[in-house]
């Protein structure tokens, strides 16, 4: 019987081996902390941008509806305070309290805390802002409004929220208020920039909003580089500027810089990564 010799595998070869597999090896590594690296720089600036574009929504709906003939209380480029206007409505009576039919809203308009005060509308169409008093809201339409010929809108049954609510206001001037008179329910409120509160930010800018009269202060967004600013647009011009006019009247619209920063800075880099967003809110009740 003829034995067959088996041929090892020789020292040689077992290197070559080794070191073509060392050498993918390294690739793949390589690949794999490139990849990683690349997801983690795009997950911050995602986290930049969502930081950014977070604040937006709130400032817009809060900002859009201010009159700056009565509307805006102190202005600067890290703080804007304001009466923001939440409900419209009609006046019906004016004999002990202030009685109001206003328009259907969002119920969680009302649920906010905050009411600061109303401004009424004169004949001549300027307002005039009566600061405190007390507010109570009910879904029974008075008699006072259908007498004044003020008739209630009702609610669809695919939103039963949205209905005409009575609004009483005690407690404040009703002096030189008609019934028929336009009234905007208002809160103080005020945005502003200052460290954040959230643990491991505090050395970083975040927006805040307060409600004067309500719940007080909130944080908003978090972290914003320090050149986080609001800047101004004067009467009809098109040029923000960096410094708020004198008087507030001539203000008509706020310009918002706002760069996002992520939370934590990627590897081999040596800052967060920023996301710089730019927009503007003009007012829609400022005269033109």
């Amino acid at each position: 019987m003829k034995t067959l010799s088996r041929r090892g595998v020789t020292l040689v070869e077992l290197l070559i081996a080794l070191t073509i597999s060392a050498g993918l090896g390294g690739a793949v590594v390589a690949l794999l902390t490139s990849t990683n690296r690349f997801e983690e720089r795009a997950e911050s600036q995602r986290s930049a941008r969502f930081v950014a574009r977070g604040a937006v929504n709130v400032l817009v709906n809060d900002l859009r509806l201010i009159d700056p003939a009565w509307g805006i209380d102190s202005a600067s480029t890290s703080a804007v305070w304001v009466k923001a206007p939440y409900a419209i409505g009609m006046v019906c009576d004016t004999t002990g309290s202030l009685t109001v039919a206003l328009e259907p809203a969002d119920s969680v308009v009302f649920a906010k805390s905050g009411f600061s005060g109303f401004a009424w509308r004169a004949t001549a169409g300027t307002y005039t802002a009566v600061p405190g008093g007390t507010l109570t809201t009910s879904s029974t339409f008075p008699a006072s409004c259908t007498s004044a010929g003020i008739q209630q809108i009702t609610a669809p049954s695919s939103a039963p929220n949205q209905k005409t609510i009575n609004a009483t206001v005690s407690g404040t001037s009703r002096n030189g208020i008609k019934i028929g008179s336009i009234v905007m329910l208002y809160r103080r409120v005020g945005f502003y920039f200052a460290n954040s509160a959230v643990s491991g930010l505090t050395s970083r800018k975040a927006l805040w909003r307060n409600f004067v009269d309500g719940a007080g202060a909130e944080e908003m967004a978090a972290p914003f580089d320090a050149t986080a600013a609001f800047n101004f647009y004067y009467s009809s011009g098109a040029t923000a500027h960096g410094v708020a006019p004198s008087p507030l009247t001539l203000l008509r619209g706020l310009q918002l810089f706002l760069p996002g920063e992520s939370e934590n800075t990627p590897r081999l880099r040596s800052s967060p990564e920023q996301s710089d967003l730019t927009t503007a809110v003009f007012f829609i009740n400022a005269a033109t």
